[in-house]
């Protein structure tokens, strides 16, 4: 065979081989790009999945912000469509007594004794406020010590509290004179002190059940107006019997 023959049997010899190459790699980029499209496949499928179980969970919080919203306002609340499915159901959310029934009863009796100065009953954002006003019939000055006319309020006061199961939390605060004596160093501790020994004779002596009960000092970092006048500053030295709203009571009960 003749040297350009020889020449051209192995250009297309060599040609040959680099095509079957090239067919080779091709095959192996081909199940490469397989393999990475399932992976796309099955995290496409993982985020259709968390998506519908997200979808899920947000009906259930929103039926569970309808429910506390409502007892918030300690109304009745009813569920027809059971975020577990199945057939229409109905779910009722009630206080053992309304908190507005016991706010009427509770300002009919400061009225009828005449308490109007020592004792006020308001509706806040936490709930029902019964605030006794810390001055001199309630408290020596820089004193925690509950007087007689102190115990006295707490014992009709306890009466009230009992027709409703919600929790209760007792806010001591004072004005912003500053205390520094070897019993209370500050006001922190003066207006806690007095949270604590209402707690304390509500339990201890009314048997008000001490699971419902918290007590908590603030001070003279929570006033209701300004310190500029004596008449100010004893609005501002009081403590705060709070019958907590049902939303609240359910938050701190971890429900």
């Amino acid at each position: 065979m003749s040297q350009p023959i020889k020449t051209a049997a192995r250009a297309a010899e060599s040609k040959f081989r680099k095509k079957a190459e090239e067919t080779k790699v091709e095959t192996a980029g081909m199940m490469r790009w397989l393999l990475t499209y399932a992976d796309m496949i099955t995290l496409m499928l993982a985020l259709f999945i968390i998506l519908f179980a997200m979808s899920t969970i947000s009906r259930v919080k929103f039926q569970k912000f309808a429910q506390d919203v409502s007892g918030g306002f300690d109304n009745q609340w009813s569920v027809n469509q059971p975020p577990q499915g199945g057939s229409n159901a109905q779910q009722s959310f009630n206080s053992a007594s309304k908190i507005p029934e016991i706010q009427k009863q509770l300002q009919a009796y400061v009225a009828q004794n005449h308490l109007e100065k020592q004792v006020q009953v308001h509706m806040d954002h936490r709930g029902l406020v019964i605030t006794l006003l810390s001055d001199k019939s309630y408290y020596d000055t820089g004193s925690a010590d509950l007087r007689p006319q102190t115990k006295k309020i707490l014992d009709n006061v306890e009466v009230f509290l009992k027709k409703n199961d919600n929790l209760i939390r007792v806010e001591g605060n004072t004005d912003n004179i500053p205390i520094s004596t070897a019993v209370y160093p500050s006001n922190w501790e003066l207006s806690t002190a007095r949270a604590v020994n209402v707690v304390r004779y509500l339990v201890e002596q009314d048997h008000l059940d001490p699971m419902r009960v918290s007590a908590a000092g603030y001070g003279q970092y929570h006033p209701r107006t300004d310190n500029s006048t004596p008449e100010a500053r004893q609005q501002n030295r009081r403590v705060d019997i709070v019958l907590l709203n049902a939303n609240i009571s359910r938050a701190e009960k971890g429900q």
